[in-house]
């Protein structure tokens, strides 16, 4: 259910157009048209979403490479469903340019759920040589449809909470330490939903997604789901259906902030509770910018641009400053920032990359750029950093960083890896993965103590690794 994101096309023409209109080569057009206009594989994927930016030669390739950059990988999957059209929708408000909020979304209880039939009891066994734990049947297998989904999201404040079913019944977990997992209820929604982000403050979980959409456009009207117990849930239409999509939630000292697009450009959505929500006029960030990351602090806001880094700050989520920009690079090369990550130390860190404009896409042929900052407003950038493997996610934990992949190859399908860092420079494998069957990353996850990492072999049955970011 991993939710929408930025169009991918969109991110990369918008880039080439404004940076450099004259030097894309037809070669590179072309392959960004034909990756975008094939048809999806018997499985309903797109042609690109089946290689998650693996290294490949050939003009698909060079597509699939420079898309999974422009929105870092682990947001295109899943963005590919077409459920029913939207039949009512009572939105809010688009921006009106004067910084004052506009009237608030429809907001709807939820009904609660049945009682969830009794789990399985999972199988915790220990993996050999290492602290981690191998946990099998603590949640449902994934479907055919939700395959390639992420459904695994960490809480700010502790723990974690999964998405997991198919998009006409998302089913929601929630656990603690990421072994033990309590079935809670199912998102109230009367279409297919899909999820792209969870927060929590105060008690108060938040859940952003889509409902509805166009087969042909996909899901395109943003929701946001909100509760307190876990078991009863209210829906907030933030927009009505008319291409909108949300693709990350934050909170801060103002609420909660939502960030997205519409078929104009970007949107902020704003909630002091959760439950009443209303678009923002924003001031500061150029009508051409397209943040991707936000991220919430006890102090305001961070918005992060993907392709060509910016960042950008806020106190109150209406009022930004830019407070970094990424050095150019020659031609059509430009360096990526992927998500914002809080290491153990209080500092943060974000693992990107270049892309070279040559079809050769994070991690490269082997280097990532891993920025770093000490207070968000302040960043550097690394030397090329040699990827242990072909990674993809990372998360923080207490023990440093985790990064989850397979071992070799460039396939979605190999022999499990994981490895751990202190600095996210040095890493190492996790010991006692030799027997692991071939399998495919749905999700790395941490909550600054715990890390997750969720994999499906090819018949979609689940095992979760969990532990503390150490060897």
């Amino acid at each position: 259910m991993t939710g929408p994101r930025p169009d991918p096309e969109r991110v990369i023409r918008e880039w080439l157009a404004e940076s450099a209109p004259d030097r894309a080569p037809a070669s590179l057009k072309e392959a960004l048209e034909e990756a975008t206009s094939r048809p999806p594989d018997r499985a309903g994927r797109p042609p690109f979403a089946q290689f998650r930016g693996r290294r490949r030669a050939g003009g698909i390739a060079a597509a699939v490479a420079i898309l999974a950059v422009a929105v870092s990988g682990l947001y295109i999957i899943g963005t590919f469903r077409s459920p029913s059209p939207v039949s009512s929708a009572a939105g809010s408000a688009k921006p009106t340019g004067s910084g004052t909020p506009t009237a608030p979304a429809t907001s709807t209880p939820g009904l609660s759920s049945p009682t969830p039939s009794p789990q399985p009891q999972p199988t915790v066994v220990g993996l050999p040589g290492s602290s981690w734990s191998v946990v099998r049947g603590a949640l449902p297998g994934l479907t055919g449809d939700q395959a390639y989904w992420r459904p695994i999201f960490a809480l700010p404040s502790g723990g974690f909470v999964a998405m997991m079913g198919d998009p006409a019944d998302v089913r929601v977990f929630k656990s603690a330490d990421g072994i033990s997992w309590d079935e809670l209820a199912n998102l109230p929604s009367p279409l297919a939903a899909t999820v792209s982000d969870v927060t929590e403050s105060h008690g108060t979980i938040v859940v952003v997604g889509s409902v509805g959409g166009k087969p042909a456009t996909g899901l395109d009207a943003a929701v946001a789901w909100t509760t307190t117990d876990g078991r009863t849930w209210r829906t907030s239409q933030l927009s009505p259906a008319d291409g909108s999509q949300v693709y990350q939630v934050a909170a801060g000292p103002s609420g909660f902030l939502a960030c997205g697009d519409n078929p104009e450009g970007m949107e902020l959505w704003a909630s002091a509770d959760g439950l009443d929500w209303h678009s923002v006029a924003q001031t500061g960030i150029q009508s051409a910018a397209q943040p991707q990351h936000l991220f919430g602090t006890a102090d305001g806001y961070v918005l992060a641009q993907t392709f060509a880094p910016r960042v950008w700050q806020s106190s109150d989520g209406i009022r930004w400053t830019e407070t970094y920009r990424a050095p150019a690079l020659s031609g059509l090369s430009t360096y990526v920032m992927d998500s914002i990550l809080r290491a153990p130390d209080g500092s943060y860190r974000s693992f990107g990359g270049i892309y070279t404009g040559t079809g050769i896409a994070v991690p490269g042929p082997v280097d990532r750029v891993i920025w770093s900052s000490p207070d968000l407003s302040h960043w550097t950038k690394s030397a090329g950093v040699r990827d242990p493997g072909e990674i993809y996610g990372f998360a923080a934990a207490a023990g440093g960083f985790v990064a989850a992949g397979t071992q070799h190859g460039p396939v979605a399908l190999g022999p499990l890896g994981v490895w751990t860092s202190d600095d996210g420079r040095i890493w190492k494998p996790l010991a006692g993965l030799s027997s692991m069957p071939d399998t495919q990353v749905v999700a790395v996850a941490g909550d600054g103590s715990h890390a997750v990492i969720a994999a499906v072999d090819d018949a979609g049955n689940m095992l979760l690794l969990v532990g503390d970011g150490r060897n």
